[in-house]
């Protein structure tokens, strides 16, 4: 399967030293250092030299905050609002700074308000939700991802997210992409957008039960798995709502919307209802996570279940933080390899913005790597990363990447062959590993991005890479950006470039939830056999084609996907995208692939009044007939 979607949109449901982590610059910190708030956590001092560490309580570093049960004190309240006016800003340092911050609430009752800004993650505790309950605090809040201030819409309202709590009373939560709410109760309504212009193009909800309504609102797009539920309250308009293993309140799967199984799959259901329900993952396991156990932090593991609806807050084994290796301000890539194919411990990485020196490579089975607080990892300019990514995942099986962010590096040249290759890779084209159906590979809330804080230019050739067999991934967003820290009309300051946002060369992978933009070539390439993808959604570049390729950087204009007079500016001037008879937003080399394989897709244009060929004119391209399998394209206005 290829799929090239973009600015126009297509929706489908198918069958490390951290640069702002610390102030420690030496081998070992000789202070303790305030967390995230400013505040103390009460730990004697302590080396930040891994294994100086208590296994018992980890130092998780300055970026993760600890809260006890109970009414959080007022110093502390005050600097948690502290934390959201100042990096809840799309401007600088809101959007594309280097902040990250994570909250762990102890397992008990808490009274708290926390207002979730840019790179925060709030984390219970308990072996499940139900052991850490987050009621309102002073000012009657409680937890809350609400309406972006200054009137502006939450489509840019990234990298923030709830797991773990039980919410005992309605949620706000008005979000877009990389904003997850996991293994959550919430025993009122859920509010996924503020409604009226308060546009919001999200989403994921996984693994959670909700007692009240689910409410879209202006969702353009969401995608929810394994959660106890009431049905979507409408279908979306332009996008898809994608259910995939959910439950009635009454723990009944719901029948899904379209039977795939033998003998009884339709072809030709593609066309566009907004709301789509399927059967459970056939081979899943829920994400890893911390706990604290008889008064000890511990890593619990999901086991790999079949055929499992709704959630899963039981199942797993549990680690030792003396087979953890906890990342500190000092911790280089050389570290994390040691301590995974050396030692076989697992690796949490604590919040903060950790520039590589060389890749990360896992050589070993079962191994978890585990992000706090929207960690990203960033690759410097080095000829080592040349060819490679920034991590690798050799032929092993039963390896978990959870909530990693891998953001491109810094890329001046235009000569691809001396790029990083890829931000994740799993196996290599040459030497690709079948993977087994009993342990898969698994990738959770994983982020990409190519662009956006940079102030030279970024770029890789594909953001994610899978050649390795069985291995899922659940909320994946690959984002070559499309606004940045500075930009003239819809071109950022500086430029950004990437081949693909996913390619895919393994047998048997399957991906839920899984949102790819901006790439300058064909932003998904699929090939191989037995693949899976459960809602995607995908939006074109706006500044594509000749005109806009790496070696003209420099020359003006741009081409642009919109309609050119729409983003032209004085100082970069644009020219429309020029292809004969328009885009074509799915090509498949074998028709079946599409007439079979595909269900319930929307592709749209936001115009249809653009050039035709500056914009979409064929929803399915077809290789083997070399014509249009499918034209229709709608749009908004």
């Amino acid at each position: 399967m290829r799929a090239t979607p973009a600015m126009l949109r297509t929706w489908l449901v198918l069958a490390l030293a951290p640069v702002c982590a610390s102030d420690c610059t030496g081998v070992h910190c000789e202070v303790d250092a305030a967390d995230a708030a400013g505040l103390l956590q009460g730990t004697p001092r302590r080396q930040a030299a891994l294994q100086q560490e208590s296994h018992r309580s980890p130092n998780f570093g300055p970026n993760v905050i600890v809260i006890e049960p109970g009414e959080t004190p007022v110093e502390l309240q005050a600097k948690l609002l502290e934390l959201y006016n100042a990096y809840i800003s799309w401007d600088e340092p809101g959007q594309f700074g280097n902040h990250r911050t994570a909250v762990f609430l102890k397992p008990g009752v808490h009274q708290v308000d926390i207002l979730l800004p840019y790179y925060f993650q709030v984390l219970g505790l308990g072996a499940s939700p139900l052991d850490t309950i987050a009621k309102p605090g002073p000012d009657g809040i409680g937890l809350e991802v609400g309406q972006q201030p200054g009137g502006l819409p939450n489509t840019n309202t990234f990298w923030r997210s709830i797991e773990n709590v039980d919410i005992p009373q309605n949620l706000d939560f008005f979000v877009s992409q990389a904003a997850p709410l996991r293994k959550v109760r919430v025993q009122g309504n859920l509010a996924l957008s503020g409604g009226g212009t308060d546009y919001t193009s999200g989403g994921c909800l996984a693994n959670s039960e909700i007692w009240g309504a689910i409410l879209t609102g202006t969702q353009q797009q969401w995608y929810t798995r394994g959660t106890k539920m009431q049905p979507y309250d409408h279908p979306a308009g332009l996008g898809s709502y994608a259910a995939v293993g959910c439950v009635s309140p009454s723990g009944s799967p719901f029948p899904p919307s379209y039977n795939v199984g033998e003998g009884e799959h339709k072809p030709w259901q593609t066309g566009h209802s907004g709301a789509t329900y399927t059967e459970a993952p056939s081979v899943f396991a829920e994400k890893p996570f911390i706990m604290i156990e008889e008064d000890e932090y511990k890593l619990r593991i999901p086991e790999v279940l079949t055929d499992h609806a709704g959630p899963d807050w039981q199942t797993g084994s549990t680690v030792g933080f003396d087979k953890v290796f906890v990342t500190n301000a000092n911790t280089t890539a050389s570290d994390i390899n040691h301590a995974i194919n050396t030692k076989g411990h697992h690796v949490v990485i604590t919040p903060g913005v950790y520039e590589l020196e060389e890749p990360i490579v896992i050589n070993r089975s079962n191994i978890v790597v585990l992000g706090l607080g929207f960690a990203t990892l960033v690759p410097k300019k080095l000829d080592i990363f040349e060819g490679k990514a920034v991590i690798e995942v050799g032929a092993v099986d039963g390896v978990r990447l959870a909530s990693v962010f891998v953001q491109a590096g810094p890329q001046n040249s235009s000569n691809y062959t001396k790029a990083v290759k890829a931000l994740v890779r799993w196996g290599t084209p040459d030497a690709p590993y079948a993977g087994k159906k009993e342990n898969p590979g698994f990738m959770y809330d994983f982020v990409a991005r190519v662009g956006g804080p940079d102030d030279v230019p970024a770029g890789v050739g594909t953001m994610l890479e899978v050649n390795n067999g069985w291995v899922i991934t659940d909320n994946t967003w690959l984002w070559q950006a499309d606004h940045c820290k500075q930009n003239s009309g819809a071109l950022c300051i500086p430029q950004r470039y990437s081949n693909h946002c996913l390619v895919v060369n393994g047998d048997d992978v399957h991906m839920y939830g899984l949102m790819a933009e901006h790439s300058n070539k064909d932003i998904v390439v699929w090939n191989g056999e037995r693949g899976k993808t459960y809602f995607y959604q995908s939006e074109f570049k706006y500044t594509m084609g000749v005109l806009s390729e790496p070696d003209t950087w420099q020359i003006v204009p741009h081409s642009c996907v919109v309609l050119a007079s729409d983003v032209d500016d004085d100082a970069i001037p644009m020219a429309n995208v020029d292809q004969q008879g328009g885009l074509r937003a799915i090509s498949v080399k074998h028709s079946d692939t599409y007439i079979w394989g595909f269900k319930d897709i929307s592709t749209l244009n936001w115009n249809m009044n653009w050039p035709v060929n500056s914009k979409l004119t064929c929803k399915a391209w077809s290789a083997e007939t070399n014509s249009c399998l499918d034209d229709r394209v709608t749009a908004p206005r």
